[in-house]
């Protein structure tokens, strides 16, 4: 008894939102109720007929159905009403009342209601949404029902009074349905404003009919018929043929002669259809000028009579004078268009406007114009000279950039020769009797081309030893003894060489074992220790006659015992005054010493320099200079290079294309047989150790267990291509992916 008086009390109480009273705590059962019916034990929808007996459907309370019936009977169910309600207007002395039509929905499955007035030419109201969707109480505090609407029925909406006169078809079936006798619609009452505006747009209307551009509105849409004179016919043939058609014209205008003036660039578009124009203007980069989109809008250009505008509407003449206006006929290149008193001169056109305008007016001179300027002569700004405070590359920071920025170092560089360095042994070049024992060690980093100098302590010499020069960047000194701007390289020091550092001259005398073997090794960076260059240049030496080098070769035996040592080496170079350092000797005793003795045997390194065979066909230019010599047979070592490329080229095609016949062989058995394939690599695989497949595997799959029949050179042109030197086995799942073209390896996708 307590749980009905709790509901009855809590059903009493108002629904403020957001709030509640604790009837969920009375609740006892929870189940959802059943929405679906069983078809053959299946549960299926209900069809929309069964749940929608209009006759059924009307309760005591006059609610339709429960709550989830409605939802799924009336979904986007709406009854529409017409109807007015009427204003009252104390301002004006036309009307004292007007009528305002509107539109009122009653939404079914949940009785909201929404009212709206149509919108209506020149009321001068804010029409629209007058109500919006919700649920509108009764005066009485009720809300209302769909028993409430009917035809001839008032409304009051939170003060004001609507007459329905008309509802819409669903709308009178569906009350017709429940039993409501729905009357005939009626009819909008007339106000006096309106019946006012009508009487005025009547008299609007002009009596004397007229045709074309003069033809009113109101009578072209009162269906009175239209006739088209001869210029309407005219433009619309021309804007049919010609629509989207545009002839382009480049054009240039110098305003240099006013101030601040300058020559600007601008395309002119003559639009075929109407005969109108529109210029725009071509900013180079970094003109400095805003991109406005048009510098003239389209529209017709009108000509010119002696330089000025010419408007026959303005004249006071009676005779009857047109516009003219500029045609296609009047623009061609090397012609001025005066547009707004400015001269635009045409110089070029494009490939359709010079089609066009050969096929309308028969010209073939489409030269275009040079409009080039003479350009400024450029201004290289060059770089202060070092001060000598701090690094140079400091300095010369403070003058490229505003802010200060660290010099950058070539990290790749760094990287590769962080622990390379070259050591030399340096003495004076001209020393005086004090300097003349006095010898230094350099060192040259070739990670940032840095050198430093140290000097070792000699006993008894009464000089201090030590750091004579620290690491730093060292510039070039030029036959004028001036800086050239370029720092000294690693190929400026070599046994034999002569470098100034700091204006102290020195001679390079010697170097160790890792300086040699490492130039020696990047031979390419060294040509001193380049021992196919020096023995190119001492073989052309020997051929020729005026060197004398081969008689020399001869006769530097003094000992007699047929081998000749380094000093030997020297004195005859030095001798003959040739061009060859001592580096370079250094490099051939290297190369020919296999002992390692210091010696080399004179008539087997004559024999191996200038064999018999490159002596015959050097015979017949022993009469010229070495130099001659030495030029002819590089160009015989560049055409042999050339051959050699064209011919591995050749070779390496041939291979590709045998490579990719012995591809598209495999690929085709693969499409055949893909289930096979797949289960045949996945188990010589599982073989493995590291479930990868290599060309062994691979060779076991196509030849063991496939039995493809393919050749040896075949299956090697595929491995090739397959197991590269970088990626000599692959992971099954990635080999699977090459064969379907799905691999992320693009250099060994097979299809």
């Amino acid at each position: 008894m307590m749980h009905t008086d709790l509901q009855s009390t809590f059903s009493q109480l108002p629904k403020i939102p957001g709030m509640g009273f604790g009837e969920e705590l009375l609740r006892t059962d929870y189940r959802k109720p059943q929405l679906m019916d069983k078809k053959q034990g299946v549960k299926d929808k209900p069809t929309r007929a069964a749940l929608q007996p209009y006759d059924n459907m009307r309760l005591a309370n006059t609610q339709l159905g429960t709550t989830a019936q409605k939802k799924m009977t009336l979904d986007r169910k709406v009854l529409r009403f017409q109807g007015y309600f009427r204003e009252g207007v104390h301002e004006s002395p036309q009307e004292q009342e007007r009528v305002r039509r509107c539109v009122v929905y009653y939404f079914l499955e949940d009785d909201t209601i929404s009212v709206s007035e149509p919108k209506q030419d020149n009321s001068g109201l804010g029409q629209g949404a007058l109500i919006k969707r919700h649920q509108i109480p009764r005066p009485d505090g009720s809300s209302y029902t769909f028993e409430d609407f009917n035809i001839g029925t008032t409304l009051t909406f939170y003060g004001k009074s609507f007459y329905l006169i008309d509802c819409d078809p669903f709308t009178r079936k569906f009350l017709m349905g429940l039993g409501f006798e729905v009357p005939e619609p009626e009819a909008f009452p007339n106000d006096q404003y309106t019946a006012i505006r009508q009487k005025a747009s009547a008299q609007m209307v002009p009596k004397k009919p007229k045709c074309g551009e003069d033809m009113d509105y109101h009578q072209a849409s009162a269906g009175s018929k239209t006739k088209l004179s001869a210029e309407q016919i005219t433009a619309t043939k021309q804007f049919l043929e010609y629509d989207r058609k545009v002839l382009r014209f480049f054009c240039i205008w110098d305003d240099r002669d006013s101030l601040y003036g300058d020559i600007r660039l601008f395309v002119l578009h003559y639009f075929l259809s109407d005969g109108s124009c529109d210029i725009t203007e071509t900013l180079p980069p970094n003109a400095g000028r805003d991109p406005f989109p048009s510098f003239v809008k389209r529209g017709k250009i009108s000509k010119t009579r002696d330089g000025k505008y010419y408007n026959p509407g303005a004249s006071l003449s009676f005779k009857k004078e047109r516009m003219e206006y500029i045609t296609d006929e009047d623009l061609m290149i090397g012609r001025t268009v005066h547009v707004n008193n400015r001269n635009f001169l045409i110089y070029n056109v494009d490939d359709f406007t010079k089609q066009f305008l050969a096929e309308k007016f028969g010209y073939a001179d489409f030269t275009a114009i040079d409009i080039s300027q003479p350009g400024q002569p450029k201004v290289v700004a060059e770089a202060p000279p070092y001060n000598g405070y701090g690094a140079e590359e400091d300095s010369l920071g403070s003058w490229k950039y505003l802010v200060l920025k660290p010099p950058k170092r070539d990290m790749k560089k760094y990287m590769e020769h962080a622990n390379n360095q070259l050591k030399f042994q340096l003495k004076f070049a001209r020393p005086d009797a004090c300097n003349d024992i006095r010898k230094f060690v350099l060192t040259y980093y070739l990670s940032d081309d840095t050198i430093s100098i140290f000097e070792p302590a000699q006993r008894n010499s009464g000089i201090i030893g030590g750091k004579f020069l620290q690491r730093q960047l060292v510039k070039k000194v030029g036959p004028d003894g001036l800086p050239t701007g370029e720092n000294l390289s690693a190929r400026d020091f070599y046994v034999g060489a002569n470098v100034t550092v700091n204006t102290h001259d020195f001679v390079v005398y010697s170097t160790d074992e890792r300086s040699l073997a490492f130039m020696e090794y990047n031979s390419d960076q060294f040509p001193k220790s380049n021992v196919d260059h020096v023995v190119g240049n001492l073989r052309s030496m020997l051929v020729a006659r005026g060197t004398g080098l081969r008689e020399a070769f001869e006769q530097a035996d003094t000992s007699g015992n047929g081998l000749i040592d380094f000093q030997e080496f020297a004195a005859l170079i030095e001798a003959r005054q040739l061009p060859i350092s001592e580096q370079e000797i250094l490099t051939l005793m290297r190369f020919f010493d296999k002992n390692n003795d210091g010696q080399i045997s004179w008539r087997e390194f004559l024999d191996m320099v200038l064999p018999p065979e490159v002596q015959s066909e050097y015979e017949h230019l022993r009469d010229q200079a070495w130099e001659e010599i030495r030029a002819i047979a590089e160009r015989q070592e560049a055409d042999e290079l050339d051959r050699f490329k064209k011919d591995m080229e050749s070779t390496a095609s041939q291979l590709n294309t045998f490579t990719a016949e012995s591809i598209r062989s495999f690929m085709a058995q693969w499409s055949k047989r893909r289930q096979l394939f797949t289960t045949t690599f996945t188990v010589v695989a599982d073989h493995t150790p590291d479930n990868c497949i290599g060309e062994a595997e691979f060779r076991k799959a196509v030849q063991a267990k496939l039995k493809l029949g393919m050749n040896e050179k075949a299956i090697k042109a595929i491995c090739l291509k397959l197991f590269p030197e970088n990626l000599r086995r692959i992971p099954l799942q990635e080999f699977l992916h090459i064969l379907h073209g799905t691999s992320t390896y693009s250099h060994l996708n097979l299809k």
